[in-house]
């Protein structure tokens, strides 16, 4: 009996002092793309993508409209796109096939309640611009954000399964008292 009260007070110190966050405290939020101008009808895609979302989290794309100096007020902006998931990693596309001047402006990504935003990305389209032949492109690398955030994702389902097995252990354990103690 000492031993079996020994194994459970164990069992339930284990599960109290674990954390169960995964080591995450907010979110992270990369955009892809890079400052551009681009010439009225050409296309672009932006991406934001979102790592160690919780529940309450709401995944954003904003675009401001271009303005002189840094302040932009909250008239100028505009969403996008507003999506809540239950899932921990989202990406949001944005694909603009045909692009208007109306389409430019200064995007980024933010959750809300605001814990992250993201840089910005300015896309300036112009109405006749000429554009000469387009610059070699290098091939794709792999930047240490994205690594980490694979690695975020994986942390995140490692901890899951943790505190899944934990969870299974304290009823199985539970289970045993009982039986043991109908049999007294």
């Amino acid at each position: 009996m000492r031993r079996l009260s020994h194994m459970l007070l164990l069992l339930v110190s284990l599960l109290y002092l674990s954390p169960a966050e995964g080591g995450c405290s907010r979110a992270i939020v990369i955009i892809s793309g890079d400052d551009r101008l681009l010439s009225s009808g050409e296309g672009f895609n932006l991406s934001c993508e979102f790592s160690s979302l919780r529940a309450h989290h709401v995944a954003q794309l904003w675009r401001s409209a271009p303005q002189e100096g840094d302040t932009i007020s909250a008239e100028e902006r505009m969403s996008l796109v507003n999506m809540s998931s239950a899932l921990p990693d989202v990406i949001l596309v944005l694909r603009i096939r045909s692009a208007t001047p109306a389409h430019g402006g200064d995007y980024f990504c933010m959750t809300q309640p605001p814990d992250t935003i993201s840089p910005k990305v300015s896309i300036q389209i112009a109405d006749n611009l000429t554009t000469s032949s387009p610059a070699p492109s290098s091939p794709p690398h792999c930047d240490s954000s994205q690594q980490h955030s694979r690695a975020t994702a994986l942390q995140g389902q490692l901890w899951y399964w943790i505190l899944l097995g934990k969870a299974a252990l304290l009823l199985f354990s539970l289970a045993c008292l009982a039986v043991k103690y109908k049999r007294a």
